[in-house]
């Protein structure tokens, strides 16, 4: 369990996210919170991941949160990040756990508890620049409120959702600009004429273990591992980019970018991707149990839908929702392309 680490970071949500290693009765107590949640993952699942800012509805040193794949992804107000990565089995539990099932589908007992392991991680520009500022752009037309707890004055409304956050001057002549794309959050780092590439480096505080394999940078955690793409780089021209070598340079907690032969006097774009998962494409809820690839780079997951939003493709086996457990879900079985 890594629950230390949290703590450090976000006491305020470890404290609701407790909760889940309570007893059912217990669970109650958080039934509009526990709800929030779900709901705004029902809504993160149609599309992008997009940029709530933070209006006090969390702790102060985050600036905006992304909803992702069995977790959140913080903006800090420092300009570093914050991963936060449930357990995806265990995290898929808690609607069963709620409506009175156990894992091993077995009635949920007055004593029965249900754990939840987590790890986070903090992701910080080494010697960035103190006079970085962030700007957020193409606001949605809609808007979240959180109601915590029973005093108003903790109460927060209109909190405003991005599609795009940069962070501007992290270092000289050097901005981060955090986005998504096919359901893929993506940072680039712009580099500007006269800018140090071998300034920028970034300290991964938290994880178990850092490396490069197959080009990409291997993220380990007590929960499984994350990557992130080799960071596809290039310089922008009259006849649109022109590609630049770019590969992953781990030390210990930090990474490089090690460019070769760039034009230093143009700008240049190191785009990473960070791969949580692709979306199904549900307007319904619908949870993973299992999953593996396919030799062209496709990918095969198989979980559980809870409702009729649930997209199939002409000769799909079954194309409407039945309702066939007890529990009023059906099989699911998705195919997804090698691009997501």
């Amino acid at each position: 369990m890594k629950y230390n680490f949290l703590t450090q970071i976000f006491n305020p949500f470890l404290r609701y996210f407790s909760y889940f290693n309570r007893k059912l009765t217990d669970l109650k107590t958080y039934l509009l919170f526990l709800v929030a949640v779900l709901a705004h993952s029902l809504v993160m699942a149609q599309g992008n991941i997009e940029f709530i800012e933070n209006k006090g509805q969390w702790d102060n040193r985050v600036a905006y949160m992304g909803k992702v794949s069995n977790g959140a992804f913080f903006l800090r107000n420092d300009g570093g990040f914050t991963v936060l990565q449930h357990n995806p089995q265990e995290y898929a539990q808690i609607s069963r756990f709620y409506h009175g099932l156990n894992p091993d589908g077995s009635p949920v007992g007055p004593n029965d508890k249900l754990t939840v392991h987590s790890q986070a991680w903090n992701v910080n520009f080494v010697g960035a620049s103190a006079s970085m500022q962030s700007v957020a752009s193409k606001a949605i037309n809609t808007y979240n409120n959180y109601f915590y707890g029973s005093d108003p004055s903790k109460w927060t409304s209109d909190c405003k959702i991005y599609q795009v956050v940069t962070l501007e001057n992290v270092y000289e002549n050097v901005d981060v600009r955090y986005y998504t794309n096919n359901g893929y959050l993506k940072y680039d780092i712009v580099v500007k004429p006269g800018a140090d590439i071998s300034k920028i480096a970034l300290r991964y505080d938290g994880v178990d273990k850092l490396s490069v394999a197959k080009k990409e940078l291997a993220i380990q955690t007590s929960i499984g591992e994350l990557r992130e793409s080799q960071p596809y780089t290039y310089q922008p021209d009259i006849y649109g980019a022109k590609e630049v070598s770019c590969k992953y340079i781990v030390k210990d907690n930090i990474v490089k970018f090690d460019v070769k032969n760039y034009d230093p006097s143009k700008t240049l774009i190191i785009d990473p991707v960070i791969i949580f998962c692709s979306f199904s494409g549900s307007s319904a809820d619908n949870w993973g149990y299992t999953a593996t690839y396919g030799n062209d780079g496709t990918m095969y997951a198989g979980g559980i839908v809870f409702g009729t939003g649930f997209p199939t493709s002409p000769g799909a086996f079954q194309t409407t929702f039945q309702s066939g457990d007890p529990s009023n879900v059906d099989m699911g079985i998705m195919k997804l392309s090698a691009d997501g």
